[in-house]
C-alpha cells in the first residue's frame, strides 16, 4: 500500500516554529489535506509527541514518534521509533547541553497537551547540539528499536554531506528537503522527502507517497532500515 506522508514537522516546542504549531493544529491540518502518516520531530526534545499521538488516534492519522537531533558535529538527524516509550528512553540517554533558552532571542518552546493547552515551557535551549556524534546517535537509535536518518541531505546547513563530506554506508535511508529537488549519489538508499514544516501552511506542501506493507510505525522503521 502507498501512504501519503510527511515525516519532518516541528511543533511549537521548537523555538524556530510558529506558536500555532500545536499538536491539535498539526494533526488536524494533516488530516484535512489527506496525510496518512506524519512525524512531529522537534529539535532535541520530544515533549509534544505524546499529545500528537493522542490527537492522531482520534483523527486516524498515524503519528510516528520522533525527534530531530543535532549532533556535536552540527549535523541534523531525524530519528523515529515504534512508540513513545522507546522515544523517551532514547531521548533520556542523549547527553544534551544545559544552556537555558532566552525566549526573547530564540523563541518560545511551548509544551502543549492534546486539548491544545500550553502546560509548560521547555527551559533548556533546544537549538544547541547534543554532546553525541552521529555515529553514536545511529547506534543509540538502533538500541532503542528505532532508526536514524540524515536530515535534508540536499541542503547546506546542518546537512551530513555538507558538514562531513558524505553519508556513511550504515545509513540505509536519507531525507531530501521538499524544496531542494533531491541530489545524486543516493540511488542505493531509501529516500524520503519531507516538508520540515515550521508553519501550518507548509505541512505536506509537496505530496509524497511511501510504500509499506501496513500503516504502522514498525513497518516504516523497517523500511528506513533497509530491511
Amino acid at each position: 500500500m502507498k501512504y501519503l506522508y510527511d515525516l519532518h514537522i516541528h511543533s511549537a516546542l521548537s523555538p524556530c516554529a510558529d506558536n500555532s504549531m500545536t499538536p491539535v493544529s498539526i494533526v488536524a491540518t494533516a488530516s484535512a489535506i489527506g496525510l496518512e502518516i506524519i512525524a512531529v520531530t522537534d529539535h532535541n526534545c520530544a515533549r509534544n509527541v505524546r499529545s500528537a499521538v493522542e490527537v492522531g488516534e482520534a483523527l486516524d492519522v498515524l503519528i510516528v514518534p520522533g525527534a530531530e537531533i543535532q549532533t556535536n558535529e552540527d549535523v541534523h538527524v531525524a530519528c523515529y521509533f515504534p512508540d513513545c516509550d522507546s522515544l523517551d528512553a532514547f531521548m533520556a540517554a542523549i547527553p544534551f547541553t544545559e544552556l537555558l533558552n532566552d525566549a526573547e532571542v530564540f523563541g518560545e518552546q511551548l509544551v502543549v497537551n492534546s486539548d491544545d493547552e500550553v502546560t509548560d515551557t521547555e527551559k533548556r535551549l533546544l537549538l544547541c547540539g547534543a554532546e553525541i556524534s552521529e555515529t553514536e546517535l545511529y547506534k543509540l537509535a538502533l538500541r532503542f528499536g528505532g532508526v536514524a536518518v540524515p536530515a535534508h541531505v540536499d541542503r547546506e546547513a546542518y546537512a551530513m554531506p555538507a558538514v562531513l563530506g558524505g553519508v556513511p554506508d550504515y545509513y540505509k535511508a536519507v531525507e531530501f528537503s521538499a524544496y531542494g529537488g533531491g541530489m545524486p549519489g543516493f540511488e542505493d538508499k531509501v529516500t524520503i522527502t519531507d516538508s520540515d514544516a515550521h508553519y501550518l501552511e507548509d505541512i505536506g506542501k509537496k505530496r509524497n507517497f511511501i510504500e509499506l506493507p501496513e500503516r504502522t510505525a514498525e513497518a516504516l522503521i523497517r523500511k528506513l532500515r533497509g530491511e
